[in-house]
């Protein structure tokens, strides 16, 4: 009768590593959400929830969205964007936004990039990402921001005119 106790106690203590050890493999391998348009990963302060061109998508920020409405021709929705401050997820309609301030998140790559398949190095003279677009909770906030990083405060209808102006004719099939 005594060996049927040990046996459960070993059983549980297995079952425990084994819990632990996958809560271990989880934690340490996970992939960062990458940006469906620039291949960057999604930082939590500045992504965004987007529709271009009817197709809902997860973006490092609304900045590389516009880019893409822009150069599909396709229309652009925000339908919700993260708090630079909280990263909590908030209505675009309510908020304000900080262009062009000398933050970027989504900048942090070096500016030489390699090709892919080549021997050569290129440099980025232009990114999808640029110029920073942060979205803020309240007025206070994003005025106290641009006193210390610069930038232009805007709202969700001048991010929206700037997706409509195409930066190429679209050519369709």
């Amino acid at each position: 009768m005594r060996i049927r106790p040990n046996f459960i106690g070993i059983l549980a203590l297995v079952v425990v590593l084994a819990v632990l050890g996958g809560a271990w493999y989880f934690v340490s391998h996970r992939q960062p959400k990458v940006c469906p348009f620039s291949g960057r990963e999604i930082h939590p302060q500045t992504r965004a929830l987007v529709t271009v061109g009817g197709r809902r998508y997860e973006t490092c920020c609304v900045r590389c969205a516009i880019i893409e409405a822009q150069q599909t021709g396709k229309p652009l929705e925000v339908l919700k964007i993260a708090d630079f401050e909280t990263s909590k997820l908030i209505d675009p309609k309510s908020a304000w936004f900080v262009e062009n301030s000398n933050v970027n998140l989504c900048m942090r790559m070096a500016p030489a990039v390699e090709s892919r398949g080549r021997e050569s190095v290129y440099v980025r003279t232009f990114d999808r990402c640029s110029p920073s677009v942060l979205a803020f909770s309240s007025e206070q906030h994003a005025r106290a921001f641009i006193a210390q990083h610069g930038g232009v405060l805007k709202r969700l209808t001048d991010l929206q005119a700037e997706a409509t102006t195409t930066t190429r004719k679209v050519q369709k099939p």
